[in-house]
């Protein structure tokens, strides 16, 4: 009995000091003090499983499940918005979804005939296609049209740009260039691949020793990253985890 009573001791201080926190109604301190178990009960049901359900994580898993169960859904919504009014947010936003879906050749298409009139420099449209391109395999129009994006737009700064362009003069056997690239995306990608792509091609190279060596910082920024951070990059950390094996 001692222990059950000290155990929801324990459990009505941390409910008490979670409502203080959050700045609920005082009602649920007086409830939780002098009700315990129906208060507790209370309070767990009405306050903390509906911070659960609005959590960024339970929202994340909603949307997974929802897209696992109906795939084509967003689809269907984007290109129902896109009938409905033409716009360039709703040409883009149904381009996001076909690259999403694998549907290439749709995405090229309309990201190109998007590129019209006051849009035709438009850095985010002229990345979606060059992604789309380097998707494809077609990396020497992607390299050619991430060239125009730099030079239309020459304060655009973008990662994603950055690393298509090193992917595409990659597949196009430009080395050395390649590994320019690679080293100044070093200086502010947030993320593994380009490290990691860096290691793979210095390996290729016959340079070794600098590629374990990035392999081996990867796996060093992966034990101080966010849990969050590890999901985005477990396919890079997996890579170097194997190169170093």
């Amino acid at each position: 009995m001692e222990i059950a009573g000290i155990f929801i001791l324990l459990i009505q201080i941390g409910f008490v000091v979670h409502a203080i926190r959050r700045g609920h109604s005082l009602l649920w301190v007086f409830l939780i003090i002098f009700l315990p178990l129906l208060g507790c009960i209370l309070y767990s049901v009405m306050v903390l499983l509906s911070e659960v359900i609005q959590s960024r994580t339970a929202r994340q898993g909603s949307k997974a499940m929802l897209r696992m169960l109906d795939p084509q859904k967003e689809l269907r919504k984007r290109l129902e918005a896109l009938e409905i009014s033409d716009t360039i947010e709703n040409r883009s936003a149904l381009a996001e979804e076909y690259l999403k879906h694998g549907m290439l050749d749709e995405a090229i298409t309309l990201y190109e005939s998007s590129l019209t009139g006051m849009y035709r420099t438009d850095p985010s449209l002229r990345l979606g296609l060059a992604k789309a391109l380097v998707e494809s395999g077609d990396f020497g129009r992607a390299r050619e049209k991430l060239e125009t994006l730099f030079r239309t737009n020459p304060g655009f700064e973008s990662q994603d740009a950055h690393l298509l362009y090193a992917r595409s003069l990659e597949a196009l056997g430009e080395l050395d260039q390649t590994l320019d690239e690679y080293r100044a995306l070093a200086w502010y990608s947030a993320g593994a691949e380009a490290k990691c792509r860096h290691a793979l091609l210095l390996k290729r190279m016959g340079k070794t020793a600098e590629a374990r060596a990035l392999f081996e910082d990867i796996l060093k920024d992966a034990k101080l990253a966010t849990r969050h951070s590890r999901r985005l990059n477990k396919e890079w950390v997996d890579i170097a985890r194997r190169e170093l094996s």
